[in-house]
């Protein structure tokens, strides 16, 4: 069984748990022991759940970036499958590295070290001046915005940071980046990257699902 598939029945089974106390005050399943993976166990099965699909790409220009100094994540603005993105991207010339699904799957849809046209900007925000195409890798996340982002796509980005060795501080929303987006264009997922980038992949599940409402109600999910 896939690791994302793992973590999230995991996170269902905590929020039964915790509907269990609330209606009969008894306690529910033990989750004070996390079963963590080293780092290599994580990166290497993490590795292999990833779909790869980077020879779809269709970015007239592909030429190797300066630096993987940053990352930007994104809302697709809509849903649909990880090829229907890459499929729109191609039909405007841009394009990017990664994109997660409405299940927490994750697809590398450019080819690795290329430079993808996802974060350049003019106008300068909150953002480094020098975060760029050519130094930031992105993932576009299927959501219509923000308040669509579901706890298994926050754990995915998650496990990709984790996967990809980024910082607290080299992983910017769209919407820190540019004027031209809302605001809250990856603000969700970057929160959490920044409040919890020190943990481990199990230990960001249960957090995520001790954050999640406590009726299961996936949407309303926010750090």
């Amino acid at each position: 069984m896939p690791q994302h598939v793992k973590l999230f029945e995991g996170w269902l089974s905590d929020i039964a748990d915790r509907v269990k106390t609330a209606f009969t005050g008894e306690p529910g399943t033990d989750s004070a022991e996390i079963n963590q993976q080293s780092d290599s166990e994580f990166k290497a099965e993490f590795e292999r759940e990833i779909e790869d699909i980077s020879n779809t790409a269709k970015q007239s220009s592909m030429n190797p970036m300066k630096g993987d100094k940053y990352f930007v994540v994104h809302h697709t603005a809509g849903h649909g499958r990880a090829e229907d993105v890459v499929n729109i991207l191609n039909d405007r010339g841009l394009g990017v590295q990664w994109v997660i699904d409405r299940e927490g799957k994750v697809f590398r849809t450019f080819p690795e070290g290329l430079t993808a046209w996802h974060a350049g900007h003019k106008d300068q925000k909150d953002a480094p001046s020098d975060l760029q195409n050519d130094t930031a890798q992105g993932v576009e996340v299927i959501a219509k915005n923000d308040e669509d982002v579901l706890p298994i796509q926050v754990l995915a980005t998650f496990k990709l940071l984790k996967y990809l060795g980024y910082s607290k501080n080299q992983v910017w929303g769209h919407g820190e980046v540019t004027y031209n987006k809302e605001a809250t264009e990856g603000k969700t997922i970057v929160d959490f990257w920044r409040g919890h980038y020190d943990k481990s992949p199990e230990e960001a599940a249960q957090l995520i699902a001790q954050a999640t409402d406590v009726s299961g109600q996936l949407g309303k999910f926010r750090v």
